[in-house]
């Protein structure tokens, strides 16, 4: 199933001329923050497929991920749509200490950039109380994440969505 989104993201983007003619990128969705300041139309095109995969209509109708919209935003679900849709990878990244799903995980907790390296360090030490449970909960990772963010003193007073 995998496979099949991947391939029919490809499809899309090449079948989409003004993803590739734009010289701004996505705009805005979880994208753009996890490509944020990668220049060239490679960067752009991920980040349009990361809008397709992770559903820009939600971002777009309750105003996450940087797009406007009239609606409440719900900041909460954007990390937990977020943190379900890439699991594995920021597993991986978190046991690394670094990496793009690191820093992207860190930016929708509202960290600054300044501190994506303390993140990625906690998250290296702290792993083992993160993904404790090898069940692949990502409520129980989100929640475990956000705790043990707010109790590094650092993250606590740079990130303003640890809640």
């Amino acid at each position: 199933m995998r496979k099949f989104l991947v391939l029919a993201a490809a499809a899309m983007m090449l079948a989409s001329g003004s993803v590739m003619a734009a010289e701004t990128g996505p705009g805005c969705g979880v994208g753009k923050l996890v490509f944020e300041g990668s220049k060239g139309i490679l960067f752009q095109n991920l980040a349009w497929t990361t809008n397709v995969y992770l559903g820009n209509i939600f971002s777009i109708t309750f105003g996450t991920s940087g797009c406007s919209a009239d609606a409440v935003i719900l900041r909460d679900k954007e990390q937990e749509v977020f943190v379900a849709a890439n699991l594995d990878q920021l597993s991986q990244d978190m046991a690394q200490g670094r990496g793009e799903y690191v820093n992207a995980m860190a930016a929708l907790m509202g960290c600054d950039s300044s501190v994506y390296a303390t993140f990625g360090e906690m998250g290296q030490q702290r792993y083992g109380a993160i993904f404790a449970d090898d069940t692949g909960s990502e409520g129980r990772v989100l929640t475990n994440l956000r705790r043990e963010a707010r109790a590094n003193p650092v993250l606590a007073n740079s990130c303003n969505r640890l809640s």
